[in-house]
């Protein structure tokens, strides 16, 4: 166990001893500090090794027994002076800043634990809203009206009743008892989930979850998705069932009795990195290369999409969050989505950068995924005991950190529809059951999908086959097609590079079984590369400490490349090529680039490598070979040429349908549009959208006739 076993102090002792620590100077002065705040503030904080240095016998049996050593010493508290003549101080004890040997993991909680006070990190994952909880019962006998005071467990959800009258003595039996309501004590209660935070699990390890109870003044201090570090006494009670009784099951369930609550809100202070790792990562600063270096040891199992896995490394360091002046809030994060043909390694990618690389990484699929389980929801279940429960999903739990979602085609609508909100403004709105709330989703998201039919069609544009909502697309800054098109020498290379994998690999296994006997679990980097570990702990430096400006000459090259851009849509009828999205998406890649550099100044070569990625994914994803980039297939779902043709086709139907009150046939519009110089199988390609945009319906069906909506 974290603390050796102490000797048990008496309660006068223990009493004693409290009052002599209270009567400290620094601790006196604390204690009269409280006095003009009384009773909204009525909880003395206590630093363990302050305790330690003033009493170490009396701060051990505190870890041992904490809950007597606790009561003890608000009693002591209760006898002292009061600062305010005639208002007797009743204050709480609350500790903070244990010894690291009582900071315990929540999945290696043990029945050794029980009893204890301990220190818990995690993720608030639901919490129940903060009712009333009754701390002392006051019961009436009905024989001679006496009153009974029953004190209530903090802990246990049953009732506990009178048995014996104090006044005439009488048992239950012989008089029966009403519970005083009005007359009885209340304290207030919440129960929340803290689940394990993601970066302390790795290989996709399941986090595992502990109930807290939370009284008085520690209620409503936190919502889902805040991290937490909890100090408690570790308590078993018997499990409920479904009938709200309490089981007879001999597996009891734990929870924590919460004594003092800290809410963690630095990025990645959890992470820990030594000073010689430090050096290393410091040694780096200014180093020619250290980006590709970077981007090189990013799966390099994985073969190819060089400029996808650069997109990708520059959305771990992400840029710089930005208040303005009238409080509008401009993200850092850069959200990117892979759309590709099956077989290119997009799901392995993404499950390696959030298991290995991303310092707070969670990975989801699309599949299985539903709203409420990527964002936030409102729910009734036995958690609250059927009340209403606030539960963060996935966004929420990844907040500071990295959400990654596989399988993103797969969702439906109003799932994706739920994420337009936490992509953009980072938050997560819940108006449900008289709960409001607006839970936090700082993340960036990694996001990979099948195009519409499961593979690219090669004779049509990659932004035809992306089957996502255009609301939606618009939301990423950059978008990749993963295309896998046969070439000889291309597919050489890479069917050799991983033929020649599996061969070192079985090759190294071979080995390790001969010396060891078990499996070599070790990750171990390629020459000239960096170990996943290392990558993850660089990132979190980064992130931590290093916040870029950009240059004016940087500056001036993202706006020399946005103007130059915009002439190509000057003119009637000409598409647009880029918006001012994608100029605040080319700030941020300048700034991780000059993040991942460890470079507090953004350069020109920063500028460079972001126009370079955007380059990549404008030509790519939005333009054939010598055609001109179109940006309205993500931001409005239909190019500008197909726009400017159903204008043109709705023009020729509504002349036709002039002429007719029956309206127009399919064969008087093909013959229209011949007439225009319009083919044939454009007219109905045409005609077959007008109907999918329901701008044309047929009156009576199989009559041949159509009408304009």
């Amino acid at each position: 166990m974290a603390a050796p076993e102490t000797i048990h102090l008496s309660s006068t002792e223990l009493e004693g001893r409290w009052s002599r620590v209270f009567e400290t100077p620094e601790v006196r002065r604390r204690i009269q500090a409280l006095a003009p705040k009384y009773p909204e503030v009525h909880s003395l904080e206590m630093a363990f090794p302050e305790l330690d240095a003033l009493d170490s016998q009396l701060a051990d049996h505190l870890l041992q027994y904490p809950e007597e050593t606790i009561q003890r010493g608000e009693n002591a508290l209760a006898d002292l002076p009061s600062p305010i003549p005639g208002v007797p101080l009743r204050l709480k004890l609350r500790f903070h800043d244990l010894p690291a040997s009582q900071r315990i993991p929540i999945h290696l909680l043990r029945e050794v634990h029980l009893g204890h006070l301990l220190t818990i990190e995690g993720i608030v994952r639901r919490m129940t809203e903060v009712r009333p909880q009754i701390k002392f019962a006051v019961y009436e006998c009905v024989a001679c009206k006496g009153r009974t005071t029953i004190e209530q467990d903090d802990v246990s959800q049953s009732l506990k009743e009178a048995t014996v009258c104090s006044s005439c003595n009488k048992p239950v039996g012989k008089t029966r008892f009403n519970l005083l309501a009005e007359a009885s004590t209340y304290v207030n209660s919440q129960k929340l989930e803290v689940q394990e935070n993601p970066e302390s699990l790795r290989g996709g390890s399941h986090p595992e979850g502990l109930t807290l109870l939370l009284v008085d003044d520690l209620v409503g201090t936190v919502i889902p998705g805040n991290r937490v570090v909890v100090i408690g006494v570790l308590r078993s009670i018997p499990r409920i069932n479904t009938k709200g009784m309490t089981s007879k099951h001999t597996v009891f369930d734990i929870v924590l009795m919460a004594n003092h609550l800290r809410r963690e809100d630095k990025e990645y202070q959890e992470i820990e990195i030594s000073e010689e790792e430090t050096r290393q990562i410091e040694a780096l600063r200014g180093q020619e290369g250290v980006f590709e270096r970077f981007v090189g040891s990013m799966a390099p199992s994985i073969q190819g999409m060089r400029v996808e896995k650069e997109a990708i490394s520059l959305q771990l360091f992400g840029g710089v969050a930005k208040v303005q002046p009238d409080g509008v809030k401009i993200r850092g994060d850069i959200h990117v989505l892979l759309v590709g043909d099956p077989g290119t390694a997009k799901s392995q990618l993404l499950r390696y950068v959030a298991e290995k690389i991303a310092p707070r990484g969670i990975y989801t699929s699309g599949k299985g995924t539903t709203a409420a389980g990527l964002t936030a929801a409102a729910v009734k279940d036995d958690f609250g005991g059927g009340r209403w429960t606030l539960e963060a999903g996935a966004m929420v739990l990844a907040d500071q950190g990295e959400l990654v979602i596989d399988e993103f085609d797969k969702m439906t609508d109003n799932d994706r529809s739920a994420l337009h909100e936490g992509l953009e403004s980072q938050t997560i709105s819940i108006s449900k059951a008289g709960i409001v709330a607006q839970l936090r989703a700082r993340c960036p998201v990694l996001a990979a999908a099948n195009p519409k039919l499961g593979r690219f069609t090669p004779d049509k544009l990659p932004a035809e086959e992306i089957d996502l909502p255009p609301t939606l697309l618009s939301r990423f800054d950059v978008i990749f097609a993963v295309l896998d098109k046969p070439e000889r020498e291309r597919d050489r290379a890479l069917a050799g590079a991983i033929i020649s994998q599996h061969v070192r690999a079985e090759e190294r296994e071979a080995k390790v079984a001969q010396r060891l006997g078990v499996e070599d679990l070790h990750p171990v980097a390629e020459p000239g590369t960096f170990t996943p570990d290392f990558m993850r702990k660089y990132v979190a430096y980064a992130k931590r400490h290093v916040f870029p400006v950009m240059d004016p000459v940087a500056h001036k090259t993202i706006l020399d490349y946005f103007v130059d851009l915009r002439k190509q849509g000057e003119g009637e009828h000409k598409p647009v090529p880029i918006t001012l999205r994608q100029v605040e998406g080319l700030i941020r890649l300048t700034e991780a680039s000059a993040r991942a550099r460890l470079s507090p100044v953004a350069t020109k070569s920063d500028a460079d490598r972001a126009i370079a990625v955007m380059e990549h994914f404008l030509k790519t994803v939005l333009s054939a070979e010598g055609s001109a980039l179109d940006i309205d297939y993500i931001t409005v779902g239909i190019s500008t040429s197909i726009r400017n043709s159903l204008l043109t086709i709705r023009e020729m139907m509504a002349e036709l349908q002039k002429q007719s009150p029956n309206g127009f046939t399919v064969e008087e519009l093909v013959a229209e549009g011949e007439k225009r110089g319009i083919a044939k199988d454009r007219v109905l390609r045409l005609m077959h959208e007008m109907e999918r945009l329901n701008e044309v319906y047929e009156p009576k069906t199989g009559s041949g006739f159509w009408k304009l909506m």
